[in-house]
């Protein structure tokens, strides 16, 4: 608990924030915006199955430990995925809020606390896990492993 106290220091000292337009934290009509600088190397990750879908293992390997800069149409921000299954949301220009958060098959499902930009939170909805190599996308929104 110590170490995710740490990151979560760490996540809300170093993220600039901006607007956030839906009370949704990922889903949206439009494609995400592009980055205006190239985004730093990513390890090498594991490769999808034949139907290009990740596995539960495969993603909550990627996903645990690490902090995951996300960005969508009407939101960015960061998210600590620990291992127990919690989380730490960070959305750009509104703040923070726990999550909790499971892999299946194909899938990333998370759910969120109430927090001032979400006032009744989210209930746990599951949306399509795909990419490779660094390269990810959770429904609309594109995931970069955050440095």
């Amino acid at each position: 608990m110590k170490k995710f106290s740490y990151w979560a220091a760490i996540l809300s000292t170093s993220i600039m924030l901006e607007g956030c337009a839906s009370m949704n934290l990922f889903k949206d009509d439009t494609p995400p915006p592009q980055p205006a600088m190239a985004a730093p190397a990513m390890p090498a990750s594991p490769m999808p199955g034949a139907n290009g879908a990740l596995s539960a293992t495969q993603i909550k390997t990627l996903l645990t430990g690490k902090s995951w800069r996300w960005a969508s149409a009407k939101n960015a921000g960061v998210t600590l995925y620990a291992s127990d299954g919690t989380s730490l949301v960070e959305v750009t220009g509104k703040g923070t809020t726990q999550g909790k958060w499971e892999a299946r098959d194909g899938q990333l499902c998370e759910q969120f606390a109430p927090a001032t930009f979400l006032p009744t939170g989210s209930p746990m909805s599951c949306q399509t896990f795909t990419g490779s190599n660094g390269n990810y996308m959770v429904g609309p929104a594109t995931f970069k492993l955050a440095s």
